[in-house]
């Protein structure tokens, strides 16, 4: 009877339970506005769950005043109280330093609890926080460790620099990493960003070495999006943005008479006897002038623009009974924001993955890339600075409406620079370029615990570069229609250049994964072999002389006696075995091993193969007992790593002894050798040295790291390495008298020590999630083992104990203000007067020369960091990035800072030269560059032209808007985001000249440089 009176209070108390539930829907979104398949919803205090569909969606009995739980691997939990609702949009954020709590890994993936080397990740979504069309730009202060600097806002053309722990050599091998793309070597400026699922940066010899002879710089793994199973999903992405120069120069002369007269003031400090005469100079000073005959011209308007740069992206995924599909279509179309360049690009990715049966899944990938871009023969660093060297006094075209060009206005005084207005309307290249990547896998389970797959693929480039160079007459600015042109267009040669590249590179392995657990040890081991073939040629075609005509631009039109055409071709090939082991116990102690054995055919015979192995460690100390009590420490790693990586991508074969019967200078000219008599015979002759012992160059890498958690909501990571790169590849200097260029051997040692920190903070106050966080890297440089000093420009040196490429100069020491201070000064280079820069005697000799050249530091930035800050309510969000770097110096010389460079406008500063009534102690004399001893003395390569090029930048805002689930279903979507975006928006820093970011870790560069693009968009995000 007692039990049926506890069975009977029960089943009320059920009954009473679910009389106070009611029936909850939601959805479940990204900060994207992506739906979340698959996330888990419960309700706080009661057994009752589900999980959400493709779209997202989940439906759940709970009490009208209850909790909902959410979860999914790889985002926070969100707890959400009900309040009587029955509807509710649930936002989740992704966790500070996970990826789906599983990293891509050499060959692999890796749960992100047992790694032992120094990996780190970033996500598509995060990455896409920025707008780009070339997602190496994404990548920017998103991963401690990696450097990306941008040397240029051209489009297309970019000039990114990749460099993981600092400059790995001064080798031609080079120090850009190894880029993996779904499991094959590949491009990643080839993707379209919207399709990259995550990127994976592999920094130490632990996490590298399985990649053997590519990985001595670093290893960058790419994986792009694959399908989801449901109905099928489509999205649309659209960016629209007004693009403008970030900074241009706003400092230089371009008023004309104040140009003239200090045109004439230069020409006498400089010996220079073309100068403007009074006559000339009154024409412009006139104030009741013509001003559209005698103008104060800036040729930068007329050169330098706002464009509208447009992207699009659509996705089409979904799946079903175990076959998934991913559809990636992409469309950039960015002119560039100077006259005459532009790039576009068309992209699709095509990913498939087949369950056939329990035991074996078939996948493949597929990248289609086509790219157009137009540029002048001599690229946009050489536009911009003509456009710099034109005088203010005349504009681009003549002034009588006749739309013929100019060339100069008093060509007795000045010899003008080519007039870019014309080559950005008459000659510019076109280059089209299509690139394949194509892989496809198959993965079978043996047994329990024993996986085979196999997968094989190849890239496919090809280039065509076509480079017609028109006759384009230029005249005298006040030419009559009778006149005749005073020269011709300067286009970089005549007449017509077609060029076809194109590479194949087939790439497969084929490896076994074992999978063991006994009891709480457990032991993964992978082994895996792998072969490598590449082969590009190259096919040149032209006829270099004028042609009859501009309109008529195909080879066969041009002059027969002209023709020329040439072409070569190369290949190489890899062969290799790899493996790696993993162990654990109790998830506590861990423990990895990686070798590869490889094999190049760049290497002589005995000395081809290379073994380069690599250990790591960890110990996961949070999970001890002694710290079971520490309730605020999630978790607390230690690791350590040691190993050996390799370098072959040097030129092909270098330990061969070369003939050729062509001339290094003059490729027409065959060598003739008079073997009997008068008689000439051609033959062939051997132009450089060779060493047959040449082998790989390695590097050595120890690191030290620790990731640490903290009430699951800081992320802390930090590493410490050192970086030594030995038997370096590279052609040392010989002496000219030798008569052959110098071999490629094994010579040199280059160490990197540095310290890496990242930290990521999220948390929620009511309502308001935010999110704070950033990096900091710190690398020192230096060359070990060099042999005897190199001095490799006028500013620049090669030295053991120094960084690679220091600068090497005079150190400024003041103007000289007066012949009596010149006199009492020590002897000075370049007989200098009054005006002119002195330097310091480092030597004590009293005769300043090339001894009192010191080294100066600053060529490597002392560090760089980033950080980031982001916040949600409700239907908004807002991200902001900073990017920065401190320490580095810029050696600023040439056009922008130098007066008179092939007759470009001075700066402003020089208004306020020394002259001997104006004892100025900031700015010398004024002068023409290139002419005389004044120009000999102030430009010679001195601490005066060095800048401090620290900068601040705040790199990228976004605002977001979110449509309520509600609403968005009117318009027929499942989510749908607006947003407003600002990329390059405020650069802080004390550097002069354009762009301070390009210094970073290449100091020696202009003053000015084509800018980076400054950047204000509006986008949509729809999901259909």
């Amino acid at each position: 009877m007692k039990k049926k009176r506890i069975l009977f209070l029960l089943l009320l108390f059920h009954l009473f339970v679910h009389a106070q539930t009611v029936a909850v829907h939601g959805r479940v979104r990204n900060d994207k506005g992506e739906p979340l398949p698959g996330a888990t919803v419960t309700v706080k205090g009661v057994k009752a769950s589900a999980v959400t569909n493709p779209e997202g969606e989940f439906s759940i009995e709970a009490p009208p005043q209850g909790t909902i739980i959410v979860t999914i691997v790889g985002y926070a939990a969100d707890e959400e109280k009900i309040a009587g609702r029955t509807t509710l949009l649930i936002v989740l954020h992704q966790k500070a330093a996970e990826l789906n709590d599983v990293v891509v890994v050499g060959y692999g993936t890796q749960k992100r609890a047992d790694l032992t080397g120094a990996v780190v990740a970033v996500t598509g979504t995060e990455m896409n926080k920025r707008i780009a069309t070339d997602p190496m730009q994404l990548l920017q202060g998103k991963l401690s460790g990696l450097s990306v600097t941008q040397g240029s806002g051209e489009a297309g053309n970019e000039g990114l620099v990749l460099r993981i722990r600092g400059l790995g050599t001064n080798s031609s091998a080079g120090s850009n990493p190894l880029i993996i793309v779904d499991g094959l070597p590949g491009s990643l400026s080839s993707l379209d960003p919207q399709n990259i699922e995550s990127v994976t940066l592999l920094k130490d010899a632990a996490s590298a070495a399985i990649y053997g002879t590519r990985a001595a710089n670093g290893v960058i793994l790419v994986t792009t999006k694959q399908g989801t199973s449901g109905k099928m999903q489509l999205s649309y992405d659209y960016n629209i943005g007004l693009t403008r120069p970030s900074a241009l120069p706003d400092n230089l002369v371009y008023n004309s008479a104040q140009y003239m007269v200090l045109w004439d003031s230069a020409a006498n400090h400089s010996g220079y006897p073309n100068k403007f005469t009074q006559a000339q100079i009154d024409l412009y000073s006139n104030p009741s002038r013509d001003r559209h005959l005698y103008p104060d011209y800036n040729w930068l308007h007329e050169i330098m623009r706002t464009v509208t740069t447009q992207t699009h992206h659509l996705g089409f995924t979904g799946g079903r009974n175990g076959t998934t599909y991913n559809i990636g279509l992409g469309y950039v179309d960015q002119p560039d924001i100077m006259l005459g360049f532009s790039f576009k690009k068309y992209n699709l990715q095509f990913n498939l993955n087949s369950k056939i049966t329990d035991a074996i899944t078939f996948g493949s990938s597929l990248t289609l890339n086509y790219g157009k871009r137009l540029y002048a023969s001599r690229g946009s660093q050489d536009q911009f600075l003509s456009t710099l060297s034109q005088s203010p006094m005349y504009g681009p075209i003549l002034p009588d409406g006749s739309g013929r060009y100019v060339n100069s206005v008093f060509p007795n005084v000045q010899t003008p620079n080519k007039n870019p207005v014309a080559i950005a309307q008459n000659a510019l290249v076109k280059d089209k370029d299509y690139f394949v990547q194509s892989s496809l896998f198959l993965n079978v389970r043996l047994f329990k615990g024993l996986e085979w797959k196999t997968s094989g693929g190849f890239n496919f480039e090809y280039e065509n570069i076509y480079d017609f160079k028109p006759v384009i007459n230029q005249y005298n600015w006040f030419a009559g229609p009778k006149d005749l042109p005073e020269r011709t267009l300067d286009v970089n040669g005549q007449g017509l250049t077609e060029t076809d590249n194109n590479t194949i590179y087939p790439v497969g392995y084929t490896q076994l994964t074992y999978i063991h657990s006994i009891r709480e040890h457990n032991l993964k081991v992978l082994a895996g072999t792998q072969a490598e073939y590449n082969r590009s040629q190259s096919l040149v075609g032209s006829r270099n002389t004028p042609f009859s005509n501009n309109i008529t631009r195909e080879l066969n039109a041009g002059p027969a006696g002209s023709q020329l055409a040439s072409g070569t071709s190369a290949e190489w090939s890899l062969r290799s075995y790899y493996g790696r082991l993993n162990y654990d116990y109790k998830e506590r102690y861990l423990l990895e091993a990686n070798a590869r054995y490889d094999a190049s055919s760049r290497f002589p015979p005995g000395n081809r193969w290379g073994l380069f192995p690599s250990v790591s460690a960890g110990w996961v100390l949070s999970k001890e007992k002694f710290l079971e009590e520490v309730n605020w420490l999630t978790n607390l790693k230690v690791r350590g790593s040691w190993g050996k990586l390799g370098n072959q991508n040097i030129s092909n074969y270098p330990y061969q002894d070369v003939y050729t019967s062509a001339n290094a200078y003059n490729t027409n000219t065959s060598y003739a050798y008079p073997f009997s008599g008068s008689n000439l015979n051609s033959g062939v002759a051997q132009n450089a040295l060779a060493d047959p012992k040449i082998k790989w160059e390695t590097t050595r890498i120890i690191d030290v790291g620790a990731d640490i958690t903290v009430s699951n909501k800081l992320n802390l990571t930090f590493d410490w390495y050192n970086k030594l790169t030995y038997d370096i590849l590279y052609k040392p200097a010989i002496p000219g008298y030798i008569g052959l260029a110098s071999p490629t051997i094994n010579n040199g040692r280059m160490r990197n020590r540095g310290f890496e920190a990242s930290a990521q903070y999220s948390d929620k106050i009511g309502p308001v999630r935010y999110s704070v966080g950033g990096n900091i890297q710190v690398n020192r440089n230096t060359l070990v083992k060099f042999g005897a000093p190199q001095i490799t420009t006028n500013n620049t040196i090669n030295i053991e104990g120094y960084p690679f490429g220091s600068f090497y100069m005079y150190q400024y020491a003041g103007i000289f203000q007066s012949a009596d201070e010149i006199a009492k000064a020590p002897v000075q280079p370049y007989s200098p007067q009054p005006g002119y820069l002195r330097f310091r005697d480092i030597d004590g000799n009293d005769t300043i020369n090339a001894n009192d050249r010191m080294i100066v530091s600053g060529v490597f930035p002392k560090f760089e960091y980033s950080f980031n800050t982001s916040a949600s309510y409700k239907y908004f969000d807002l991200t902001i990035f900073f990017y920065g770097s401190y320490g580095q110096k810029q050696y600023a010389g040439g056009w922008g800072i130098q007066p008179f460079n092939q007759g470009s406008p001075p700066p402003k500063s020089y208004l306020n030269a020394w002259t001997p009534q104006n004892h100025s102690t900031t700015t010398p004399l004024i002068y023409i560059t290139g002419q005389g001893n004044a120009s000999s003395n102030i430009g010679t390569a001195s601490t005066f032209y060095l800048k401090d090029a620290s900068f601040l930048r705040i790199k990228n805002v976004q605002l977001g808007y979110t449509l309520p689930a509600s609403m968005a279903k009117h318009v027929a979507m499942s989510s749908l985001r607006i947003y407003l975006a600002g990329d390059n928006l405020v650069t802080f820093t004390k550097f002069p000249g354009l762009d301070p970011e390009r210094a970073v870790g290449n100091g020696n560069v202009r003053f000015v440089v084509h800018p980076q693009n400054q950047v204000f968009s509006f986008g949509v995000k729809a999901v259909f």
